[in-house]
């Protein structure tokens, strides 16, 4: 009989066990996970400059395209409505995204963001990096996709033959400019002029610019303007032009979201 108690005892321990293992049956909440926790802030600092802390933030210098996992590779840039955003999101309009798992593992943004559904993307699999400035003239900003620009063969401060954009294409549907500010990731900014700028690259690999006419006159901190986030015409009319988006294929860094959640903080979702 004694036999017969402690084995009740032990399938009884083993059904409590099991129990506490699963989700609560009763639990009718939404869960998300929220999209920043996907992209590391190591992986994008090694692109950018292996040499900063690894704890500097570049994820604010990337547009960011949320492509699902199904055959067709789906992204919001299949739909029209995506249009009035550029197509890809900003940092700051992505890392208030998040995956909900439960829901065809869907992406979901809050509606106070007013994006399209395009951006509720089912499946959702990867997400791909593209490296961006934004351009501010007469009150209208815009995000500009830096491979989505012409690239022209340029030496770098070291001699070698490097991709860069021109400085001036950041500035197409611009007429006028009294003075041109460009602005780095962490804030610090040099003025310069149109003529300055008509005659300036970026280096893409560098992350640098240069001014083959003007660099001789230049100090170095002009000359070698870094980690470019930012373009501000002064005193001149509106940004006017339609930039297009970088091609997939030309992806600065792409990340696959994981199918395991196991390690990711989780969030309620109130007004899923």
């Amino acid at each position: 009989m004694k036999r017969a108690f402690i084995l009740i005892g032990f399938v009884l321990l083993l059904l409590i066990t099991a129990c506490s293992e699963k989700d609560n049956p009763t639990d009718t909440n939404i869960y998300g996970y929220s999209l920043d926790q996907f992209i590391t802030k190591i992986a994008v600092r090694n692109i950018v400059d292996l040499t900063a802390a690894d704890t500097t933030d570049f994820r604010s210098l990337f547009k960011y395209e949320i492509v699902s996992a199904d055959a067709d590779h789906w992204s919001p840039r299949s739909s029209v409505n995506t249009i009035p955003f550029g197509y890809d999101l900003n940092w700051s309009l992505f890392k208030q995204g998040f995956l909900v798992p439960s829901d065809n593992r869907k992406t979901w943004f809050p509606a106070a963001l007013g994006l399209p559904n395009a951006y509720k993307v089912k499946n959702a699999g990867t997400v791909r990096l593209y490296r961006k400035v934004d351009v501010e003239s007469g009150r209208a900003e815009k995000s500009v996709e830096l491979k989505s620009l012409s690239l022209y063969p340029v030496q770098n401060w070291l001699s070698a033959t490097e991709d860069a954009i021109k400085l001036s294409d950041l500035m197409q549907g611009i007429a006028t400019a009294d003075t041109i500010r460009l602005v780095a990731v962490d804030g610090y900014s040099k003025d310069y002029t149109l003529d300055q700028i008509n005659d300036g690259y970026y280096l893409l690999t560098s992350e640098v610019t240069t001014f083959p006419t003007y660099n001789s006159s230049m100090t170095n901190s002009l000359k070698k303007f870094k980690k470019l986030a930012r373009l501000e015409v002064i005193g001149g009319d509106a940004q006017a032009f339609n930039f297009t988006y970088t091609d997939s294929s030309t992806a600065n860094i792409s990340f696959t979201i994981p199918e395991s959640m196991t390690g990711y903080q989780s969030t309620v979702l109130t007004d899923y």
